[in-house]
């Protein structure tokens, strides 16, 4: 009767275990919305396919290709095709109050983004190789991904 007692509650316990990890970033902030005050940039988060989606409100150019313009952008992890660019993305963390991802392109590190809460808002910190580090404030908006793609 004591083993099976033991048993029981070794059981339980490591059963409870995963109910005490909590949600992540993505199943936290899953659909919601921001925007960078006075911005028509729109970024959106799922925990779906695609983790991360952003619209950039007008036509926006990967500099030195003006030719080609986009306006809706969803990213996935693992290999991304952008203009026939392969990017890979991978994210590093998703925990309750951080997302960590790193973008790579044929093996060489673009750089970081990370997005953790700060009040009411999201502070966005990316980091890249070329540029350094920029942190932007992030405020919820209405308007979502969706409502101009897809």
């Amino acid at each position: 009767m004591k083993k099976l007692l033991l048993f029981t509650t070794l059981f339980l316990a490591f059963a409870c275990s995963k109910d005490d990890e909590g949600e992540t970033f993505l199943d936290k902030y899953n659909g919601t919305s921001w925007t960078v005050n006075d911005s028509v940039e729109i970024l959106t988060f799922s925990n779906g396919t695609y983790f991360y989606s952003q619209y950039f409100g007008g036509e926006a150019s990967i500099e030195g290709n003006e030719e080609d313009t986009f306006e809706c952008m969803q990213y996935k992890e693992g290999t991304n095709v952008i203009f026939g660019i392969e990017l890979t993305y991978e994210i590093l963390k998703n925990e309750a109050d951080e997302l960590l991802f790193e973008a790579t392109l044929m093996g060489q590190k673009l750089g970081t983004m990370k997005f953790t809460p700060q009040g009411e808002n999201l502070l966005m910190t990316e980091i890249s190789i070329d540029e350094g580090e920029e942190t932007t404030t992030l405020i919820s908006s209405d308007s979502s991904y969706d409502d101009y793609c897809n």
